[in-house]
């Protein structure tokens, strides 16, 4: 079985017990799963979606990376329960830009 470059950081940043930056925190999975930097070039950005995706870290400010399990609850608990909340005037401002929208399309029609 292949050591996976989520696992090695998940063991890093346990042995460490604090925070560390994307690209430190990178330097130590590329160099200790032996990339070369062709192959780190390819890997990287996978690398930061399965940060983002796994629900045992989380990013902090300024792009840097911990484990949840060493932080309180409130410090990385994002609230979802709003974000699909429409504002009333939210709507009134798209349904006026999808007019003019709207009225911009037949004038370009007009054109050809």
């Amino acid at each position: 079985m292949s050591v996976r470059t989520i696992d090695v950081a998940y063991d890093y940043l346990k042995a460490q017990k604090h925070s560390v930056s994307f690209r430190d925190l990178w330097q130590v999975v590329k160099a200790q799963l032996g990339f070369t930097d062709a192959q780190a070039q390819k890997k990287i950005s996978q690398f930061y979606t399965d940060l983002t995706l796994d629900g045992r870290f989380t990013s902090l400010e300024n792009n840097v990376w911990d484990l949840k399990s060493n932080h309180k609850f409130d410090e990385v608990f994002i609230d979802t329960a709003n974000l699909l909340d429409e504002d009333p005037e939210d709507e009134e401002e798209i349904e006026q830009d999808s007019d003019e929208l709207d009225l911009e399309m037949d004038d370009s029609k007009e054109d050809y």
